[in-house]
């Protein structure tokens, strides 16, 4: 019997060791961690390094985009444009779970349903639709599929690229300016989760020789900044570059971006990842041979940039979720398994 017991405690104690093993792993690798983008017409997925790799839709005629995590973790919200040959004719939305499984189609409209936001608690969809004959921002009952429209409601100006607020209270997104020229400005606007109070988060672009539209609008995880892309056209000269507003105070350029690629690129979605402390951001970088979207890191503490994918392929839309383990030690409790264990029954628990 003693030698059963001593086998015993021997795999007791190689678990403990693996669980502490993979615990104090997660401070330095990715674990769980995922990012969904979109590879060409199809959905990937992948881990913070770029490693992992793997297709979750496999399409011949339709073509998908704007990949969303919901806030669980489970499932994945996008947009698919039904006939990739006429891209533009139409798009719905549709959800599935995290694997790729389960496909479910969402709206049924011969127009663009497109952008797709989760609320935090995750039974609806804020989403950019042309159903109303130019594009405004709805909300879309996940278990109902009832539909109710928020922008564009006795007004002219077209609305799109919605994004939810972690409290879900209020929503971020692109509002065109009107202009009889055809060029119409692009703002960041903000409103609540019902629709009122719709104002713009920074004064709108004034009319002239530089056209400037503000892009892909999304919250950080703190609710205090909104992160957002900048165009500015004049003539045959053109600049993309990412700001950062702080609610109630002033954007900054994440300058490090320009000064590392240069300003010959085209930006196509980012996201905030690792609580906040990084962002994820797709860009073609203009002034390479043969250019493709690749999807970049960059972390504001250390100023570091990194490419995560080096693939021929378009690699756009990128969208970060917190893994099962952190891939970020801060904040997080490290104990040993004899501190637990002496530790009182309450506290163990």
């Amino acid at each position: 019997m003693n030698w059963q017991k001593t086998a015993c405690q021997k795999q007791i104690l190689l678990f403990l060791f693996s669980s502490c093993a993979l615990l104090f792993a997660g401070a330095t690798v990715s674990i769980d961690a995922k990012i969904v983008f979109c590879v060409a017409d199809n959905i990937y997925v992948m881990n913070d390094d770029g490693s992992g790799r793997r297709r979750l839709t496999n399409n011949t005629l339709s073509a998908d985009s704007d990949p969303r995590w919901s806030p669980d973790g489970k499932r994945i919200a996008f947009t698919r444009y039904m006939d990739k040959e006429k891209i533009q004719t139409s798009s719905e939305l549709f959800i599935m779970n995290a694997d790729g499984t389960h496909t479910q189609r969402l709206t049924h409209n011969n127009v663009a349903d497109a952008d797709p936001s989760w609320s935090p608690d995750g039974q609806h969809l804020a989403f950019t639709s042309l159903r109303g004959g130019k594009l405004d921002v709805y909300v879309l009952d996940v278990a109902t599929q009832t539909v109710k429209q928020l922008t564009g409601i006795g007004d002219k100006e077209q609305s799109a690229a919605p994004d939810w607020s972690p409290d879900g209270t209020q929503m971020t997104y692109e509002r065109f300016m009107l202009n009889v020229n055809g060029l119409a400005p692009k703002n960041i606007w903000v409103m609540s989760a019902t629709g009122q109070h719709q104002r713009p988060l920074l004064p709108d672009p004034q009319e002239g020789d530089t056209l400037i539209m503000r892009f892909y609008p999304r919250w950080s995880a703190d609710g205090q900044r909104i992160l957002f892309d900048e165009f500015k056209w004049r003539g045959k000269h053109e600049k993309h570059r990412y700001f950062v507003q702080r609610i109630g105070g002033r954007a900054k350029e994440v300058a490090d971006i320009n000064a590392r690629l240069g300003n010959n690129w085209i930006a196509a979605g980012a996201s905030w990842m690792d609580a906040d402390r990084a962002m994820l951001f797709s860009i073609k970088r203009s002034d390479k041979p043969n250019p493709n979207y690749d999807i970049y890191r960059y972390a504001f503490e250390t100023r570091g940039l990194r490419r995560i994918t080096r693939e021929p392929s378009d690699e756009r839309n990128p969208d970060w979720i917190q893994g099962a383990l952190a891939v970020s030690p801060h904040g997080k409790l490290t104990k040993l398994w004899g501190e637990i264990k002496q530790a009182p029954p309450a506290e163990r628990r």
